[in-house]
């Protein structure tokens, strides 16, 4: 199975990361005017996981989620494009968190989690585990526009990496 470009170029990004402290990434602070987000977003201490995955949608032609705050609003990926009733490769995968949600690609499975590329996921872009009761309902999807995938699980050794419990 061929990696879809977006998780291609998402994966360009792998290990960017907020500045600690007061300080910004300039990256990620430039991707607000990139795709047209919210101007009060003016901090790398904001979750940017909808930011990145707008980004990302941006540089490799795919529909926007939406305007304005959909742009950086993890929840919007919800609703985006078209509901896939299993995860492939690259599908875009939106998960519950404390006072939120996030939003990232699958990039496989064990029984427990889900390993998902995205952003702030330890304040950076990276590959983590998510825990499979965490997916929303209709969390599963796949651009507009492009062939729906050949679905089905890819199952990964346990690396024995924690579990991420919180990504913003």
């Amino acid at each position: 199975m061929s990696e879809p470009i977006w998780l291609t170029v998402a994966r360009a990004f792998d290990g960017l990361a907020e500045v600690p402290g007061p300080g910004n990434n300039p990256v990620i602070l430039n991707w607000v005017g990139y795709v047209g987000a919210p101007k009060w977003y003016d901090r790398d201490s904001h979750p940017w996981c909808g930011l990145f995955a707008s980004v990302i949608c941006k540089a490799t032609q795919l529909p926007a989620p939406g305007k304005g705050f959909d742009l950086i609003r993890a929840l919007t990926f919800a609703k985006y494009g078209r509901a896939l009733r299993l995860p492939t490769l690259g599908a875009f995968m939106v998960f519950g968190r404390s006072g939120g949600h996030h939003v990232g690609w699958y990039l496989g499975e064990r029984n427990d989690a889900f390993r998902i590329f995205g952003a702030n996921q330890s304040d950076k872009v990276c590959a983590t585990w998510i825990q499979k009761d965490r997916l929303v309902e209709d969390g599963i999807r796949w651009p507009d526009g492009h062939p729906l995938p050949l679905t089905g699980a890819i199952w990964l050794k346990d690396d024995g990496a924690p579990l991420s419990s919180n990504e913003a």
